[in-house]
């Protein structure tokens, strides 16, 4: 028998109508054609239905805000709920025509009659919009996260809140030689990557985690697959639900063994240099750009008598008044030039007086190419600086031996003629008196003039620099060693240029350079002959050039010039062309020395015409 379906069948569901009002969830029953025979009011709601007098319309014919494509789809999941003649789970969206969409889990339930007649079809379902949306939102994450995992360079770790691993990434695998399946999936025992004596210290950072704890990065070691240790910064994060609640932990790894492995080269390198620096005779010292101490070995405490105080102060503490200009200006330099200087100044001893320090300089350039400090290696040639004032001095003396026996010969002849020109004055009249005593008095001065060169040479005068006549200097230095040219029939022939500047030096240093030169000149040549001496303006410059026709140099010891003890003559020393060298060296001046054998020798000497600036002076 078939039960029948219409409005007289109405009224009973009055209060079946009511009491699915109440519920939040979808309820709708349809008749097989597809009219509405009853729904709540969630599901009128839902579908946007506004006219009360629903029952016995389809949905096409219903006054609602849905799509057609949507009332499309509605009609298919029915039909196929009466075609199969089963319940037919179905998610479908409903689009509005706002534009607004829901999105609804179904279930569409058929029934039938004894004789299989389609009855009604009841239809419920709830509201899973926030769900699907939030199952969209962790999709999207998942592949946000899985994008990250993948393209990271640091290995990372994610557990469980028992400690399982649930996920490493590719960088992982590369990093420690497991393959995630392996690290995961494991038969017997699982692998490990924390080393023995650390594990406790491991465990009690991930008790730490687990209790809210932050823990910092911080370095260690961890164990590869093949049992290579490696050195590993880590970091740890938590993973919590919507809720706080704890979910997992997230463990990156970094493998810093190069690093490392620079840090200790470093440390080993550093304490080798520190060793040296500690046992090393030279000053060596660490300053900052503004010239304060970072460093300084123990020997500034043997040379300077200074401890470690010295760190409280700044190199312009210790250093001498006249030398601070300088090193001010040398500091500048390296700082905008960025390269190794040589420079000398004095520093003050603890006990007061100044002492002579030679210090070459490198500066220390960091990431940026900006100099951090200036490590200095200094020595103390305040001995030295003496030795070679009494090197000096002894060969001064040496030169004014030799030419005391020239000029000696030089004074002999006019005394001669004095003592002659004496007698004579005993029976001379009136006019040939007069000229006797003119020719007195000329030899007299002649006397007085080689007297007169002799002790300047000798008359030690402080180190002064100032403006001085070459062409006077020059004069004088051929007047005293022309008596040794005459006695060995040498000529010196002088060509100087009229408007010849001064040069700037001391006037006795220079003229002792001369005299060593024109003396080596003069004994270089055995028999008669020629020497040349030309002063000359070049630039700023004035050059002053002697040609001897003497023995010459041998090529091989042309190199070897300056050095003391090394003396192409039979009883020489070598201090002489030292001391040259050094002369001219204190005068930023330049000589050069070029010669054949059998054919004589060059010497060419260039001095300034004016101070020259004060830049620190260069390696040589």
């Amino acid at each position: 028998m078939m039960i029948s379906i219409d409005n007289e069948l109405l009224p009973p569901l009055g209060p079946f109508k009511r009491m699915i009002d109440v519920i939040p969830e979808f309820i709708c029953i349809k008749k097989p054609d597809g009219t509405w025979l009853e729904a709540n009011q969630f599901a009128l709601d839902m579908f946007g239905i506004l006219i009360e007098n629903y029952r016995g319309k389809s949905i096409e014919f219903l006054q609602s805000h849905l799509t057609a494509s949507t009332i499309q789809k509605c009609r298919i999941s029915d039909q196929e709920a009466w075609e199969k003649r089963e319940a037919v789970k179905t998610v479908e969206e409903i689009e509005t025509l706002h534009g607004s969409k829901v999105v609804l889990e179904l279930v569409k339930q058929p029934t039938f009659d004894r004789d299989g007649k389609p009855l009604i079809l009841i239809i419920t379902g709830r509201d899973i919009t926030p769900h699907k949306q939030k199952e969209e939102e962790l999709s999207v994450a998942l592949d946000l996260l899985e994008s990250v995992l993948k393209g990271a360079t640091d290995a990372i770790l994610i557990l469980n809140t028992r400690r399982e691993c649930i996920k490493v990434n590719e960088a992982f695998e590369k990093m420690f030689g497991w393959t995630e399946d392996e690290f995961i999936n494991f038969e017997d025992e699982p692998p490990v990557i924390t080393p023995n004596h650390l594990r406790d210290a491991s465990n009690k950072i991930m008790e730490q985690l687990q209790e809210g704890t932050s823990i910092p990065i911080y370095e260690t070691q961890r164990i590869k697959k093949n049992g290579d240790m490696i050195d590993v910064s880590v970091s740890f994060s938590t993973i919590s639900d919507m809720d706080g609640r704890l979910m997992g932990f997230v463990i990156i790894y970094r493998d810093i063994t190069s690093q490392k492995k620079v840090e200790r080269a470093l440390r080993e390198s550093e304490a080798k240099y520190r060793l040296i620096a500690e046992h090393s005779t030279d000053l060596i010292a660490v300053i900052e750009p503004d010239g304060k101490f970072q460093y300084t070995s123990p020997s500034y405490f043997h040379v300077l008598g200074y401890s470690n105080d010295i760190l409280n102060c700044s190199l312009v503490d210790l250093l001498h008044p006249d030398d601070t200009e300088e090193l001010i200006n040398c500091f500048t330099q390296v700082l905008v030039k960025k390269q190794p200087f040589q420079v000398e100044f004095c520093l003050r001893h603890v006990n007061g007086h100044w002492m002579s320090i030679e210090t070459n300089g490198v500066p220390i350039l960091n990431d940026h190419g900006r100099v951090e400090s200036i490590v200095t290696f200094g020595r103390d040639v305040t001995k030295a600086k003496k030795t070679e004032e009494l090197i000096r001095k002894s060969e001064k003396l040496t030169v004014l031996g030799e030419l005391a026996a020239g000029v000696a010969h030089e004074i002999r002849n006019p005394l001669t003629s004095l003592k002659g020109f004496t007698k004579l004055l005993h029976d001379a009249d009136g006019d040939i008196k007069g000229e006797y005593l003119r020719i007195m008095e000329s030899e007299l001065n002649r006397i007085n003039e080689i007297v007169g060169e002799l002790m300047l040479v000798a008359k030690p005068q402080a180190v002064s620099f100032e403006y001085t006549n070459l062409k006077e200097i020059i004069n004088s230095v051929v007047l005293l060693l022309e008596t040794q040219a005459i006695i060995k029939n040498i000529q010196i022939i002088v060509k100087m240029e009229d408007d010849l500047p001064h040069v700037y030096g001391v006037e006795n240093q220079i003229k002792q350079l001369f005299i060593n030169l024109l003396k080596n000149a003069i004994e270089s040549m055995e028999q008669e002959g020629i020497i040349t001496l030309e002063l000359e303006r070049k630039n700023n410059l004035v050059q002053m050039t002697i040609q001897d026709q003497g023995c010459g140099i041998p090529k091989d010891r042309l190199k070897t010039l300056g050095e003391p003890f090394y003396t192409t003559k039979d009883k020489g020393t070598g201090l002489g062309l030292m001391v040259c060298f050094k002369i001219m060296e204190e005068h930023s001046g330049k000589i050069e020395f070029s010669s054949e054998e059998g054919r004589g020798t060059k010497v060419e000497v260039l001095l300034p015409t004016s101070p020259p600036p004060k830049p620190f002076k260069t390696h040589r």
